[in-house]
């Protein structure tokens, strides 16, 4: 505020060109703006103000926050509204502005290509994909997650289980191979 209310208020933000148009900050930092109020019969004023922007807090939006496998498979989403960067780190996927990890790569591996994330079965569980929007110029790191649930085919061999199903020997959750032969059901050999 100022008085009288008919001061002519000039701003710069160089100390040289003052302008009668109030200055447009236009990224996250701190920028010196000098103010300089006049009036015909007053002494000019001046005024040094710092304005200090904030980053904004970041967006990242999946299509999805969950999902099943079966095992071999692979299952996609998508991520929307991302205002980050590229993250640059070796232990993380992702070209573009996006990056992921998965928490047990035992259970699923991913990868990204522009806003796809693929998710890839590796054995049975659960494994928490995390998905990065890297802080930028002008907004916060966000990240977003994805659980994902690996099934392995059972492989009791029982019923009509045989050739095709996936065989989980060592009862581990993960498939040690694939049955190319019931020896079980066959006749000989």
């Amino acid at each position: 505020n100022v008085e009288p209310t008919d001061t002519t208020l000039e701003y710069s933000t160089d100390e040289i060109n003052y302008s009668t148009t109030i200055p447009r900050i236009i990224n996250a930092g701190t920028a010196t703006i000098k103010i300089r109020a006049s009036k015909e019969n007053y002494e000019t004023k001046n005024v040094t103000v710092i304005a200090k922007i904030e980053k904004a807090e970041g967006n990242l939006s999946l299509s999805e926050t969950s999902g099943t496998i079966n095992y071999p498979n692979s299952t996609t989403f998508t991520v929307s509204g991302n205002t980050g960067t590229l993250s640059t780190s070796f232990t993380v996927s992702g070209t573009g502005s996006i990056s992921a990890w998965s928490s047990n790569t035992g259970v699923a591996t991913v990868t990204v290509s522009g806003n796809t994330v693929t998710v890839k079965s590796v054995g049975a569980g659960s494994a928490t994909i995390t998905v990065k929007s890297a802080a930028s110029t002008n907004y916060n790191e966000k990240t977003a997650t994805y659980t994902v649930t690996v099934k392995v085919k059972d492989s009791t061999f029982t019923g009509n289980f045989g050739v095709g199903y996936y065989a989980d020997v060592d009862g581990n959750g993960t498939v040690d191979g694939i049955i190319f032969e019931d020896f079980s059901k066959a006749d000989s050999g």
